[in-house]
């Protein structure tokens, strides 16, 4: 299935998806990882925003928020957090084209449940992008899904050690691994679990 009928089955499922990721909170959803969070005041981006939960949620704590949603989740977010505290923009992964170098460097930089979905030959490519977009010693907050995925929505495997070695060579280094079932209680009994990667990227390196 190609990327672009995934975002168009997100859209068409949007009712039934905002209504599932604005259930649960942004703290349920992280976990531990937010214990290594730079905090606010800084910049974020959300890359894969969704309904833009945990963009409103940074946006509320002082963070300058930029939230990248290629769905039709995108007009929902922006009807349901309207701040000006939060950035909306039409972009995805690899390339991340219309953020382009005008975007800057944020200081946190989330990917949750996107990574599964771009194809293993596109990741060198998405990985390099959001190492882009991260400031010297910013951090990235990674999660990689293993297990069965939805037919309308589909997965490709994920590999921990595979994304912290093309994280490492854009200076990006991990500082914090942890792993859990999924909290979606359909997703958890038939096996689904994640791993949270949050690498740090090196202060001096040849994208700085």
């Amino acid at each position: 299935m190609r990327p672009s009928d995934i975002i168009t089955n997100y859209g068409r499922a949007a009712d039934e998806l905002t209504a599932l990721y604005e259930g649960v909170s942004t703290e349920l959803v992280y976990g531990e990882a937010l214990d290594h969070w730079p905090p606010a005041p800084a910049r974020a981006i959300d890359i894969g925003a969704g309904t833009g939960r945990d963009a409103a949620w940074l946006a509320q704590r002082g963070y300058e928020v930029t939230a990248v949603e290629p769905s039709q989740l995108r007009q929902a977010g922006q009807h349901l957090h309207r701040t000006r505290a939060i950035q909306w923009i039409d972009d995805q992964l690899p390339a991340l084209t219309r953020l382009g170098a005008h975007a800057g460097r944020f200081d946190l930089v989330l990917c949750n449940a996107v990574w599964q979905h771009l194809a293993p030959a596109d990741r060198p490519q998405g990985m390099q992008a959001l190492a882009r977009l991260t400031a010297p010693g910013g951090r990235l907050c990674l999660s990689l899904r293993s297990g069965p995925a939805h037919p309308d929505r589909p997965a490709y495997p994920t590999d921990p050690d595979e994304s912290r070695a093309q994280a490492a060579e854009h200076g990006l280094n991990l500082i914090w691994r942890g792993e859990r079932d999924s909290i979606k209680p359909g997703d958890a009994g038939a096996g689904v679990t994640w791993i949270w990667l949050v690498l740090e990227k090196a202060t001096k390196t040849s994208e700085t």
